[in-house]
């Protein structure tokens, strides 16, 4: 009886810890990826940061199979959401643009409105994230409330590193992207320069009403399947560092799934 009871706890604490490391390690891509913007490496710096968002998925996903869901790894994750989804993308964005004086945001009221965007797009998604924890004390729902801060970061994320790839490799340095290039002949030079505007667009999107289908709790089989399909292949993808433009294309077609769901569910 007395090794079955000090065994238990042994498999108890290991419940709890597996979850907790990966929300952990979480958090040091998240600030893998602020070190390599501050290096000036923003490509390196942007897959670090979309390296989170499958973190997050997945210490969610072990924690509920081993049973070793806590308070604290609740608090933990939160922490590390604002961390990988809050600064981590910030600091990729205002390292770049304010080193890039022919786009428009390396001084004067540029350099402002970048430090503002910045601090907008840390702002909410700290709120998004506390609401979220709120709600979710309340019990479970079926759908969120606003863009969750996961799939904002990655989209955006994605779609900076889609816009350097199909502009002049001078944008980019020395860095590396794939060139499997499934939109073509595309140029993006005359776009890059608007990019930081994503960052008040997905904060807008993050405190907005909108609802967003809980993968799983749809109550619907077709969205389920469809927004399961989206995330796994978008996880293979990533893992590779290779075509953003399509991680990207993920990302708004799951914001399509989402104004779909709050029309269909108002």
């Amino acid at each position: 009886m007395e090794a079955t009871a000090t065994a238990e706890p042994r498999r108890a604490w290991w419940r709890y810890a597996a979850p907790n490391l990966v929300t952990a390690t979480s958090i040091v891509f998240g600030v893998l990826a602020v070190v390599a913007a501050i290096d000036g490496r923003p490509v390196a710096a942007a897959w670090w940061a979309l390296y989170c968002t499958l973190t997050d998925r997945v210490d969610g996903a072990l924690a509920k199979a081993l049973k070793g869901g806590s308070a604290f790894g609740v608090q933990l994750d939160s922490l590390a959401d604002l961390v990988s989804f809050g600064v981590a993308p910030a600091a990729v964005f205002y390292a770049y643009f304010s080193r890039q004086p022919a786009l428009g945001w390396a001084d004067g009221l540029g350099r402002v409105a970048l430090v503002c965007f910045c601090a907008l797009w840390a702002l909410a998604t700290a709120i998004r994230l506390a609401r979220f924890n709120v709600i979710a004390a309340g019990g479970a729902a079926t759908h969120y409330t606003g863009t969750p801060s996961t799939m904002t970061a990655g989209t955006v994320g994605a779609l900076f590193i889609a816009a350097l790839k199909y502009a002049d490799p001078k944008w980019r340095g020395s860095e590396w992207i794939d060139h499997w290039r499934l939109l073509g002949g595309l140029e993006t030079d005359g776009v890059l320069r608007f990019v930081p505007l994503l960052l008040p667009i997905g904060a807008f999107g993050m405190l907005s009403p909108l609802r967003v289908p809980r993968l799983g709790r749809t109550r619907s089989r077709v969205t389920d399947v469809l927004l399961a399909a989206g995330v796994i292949s978008g996880y293979t993808s990533g893992l590779f560092h290779h075509l953003p433009e399509y991680l990207a294309f993920g990302g708004l077609y799951y914001l399509v799934v989402c104004f779909a769901y709050h029309l269909r569910t108002a």
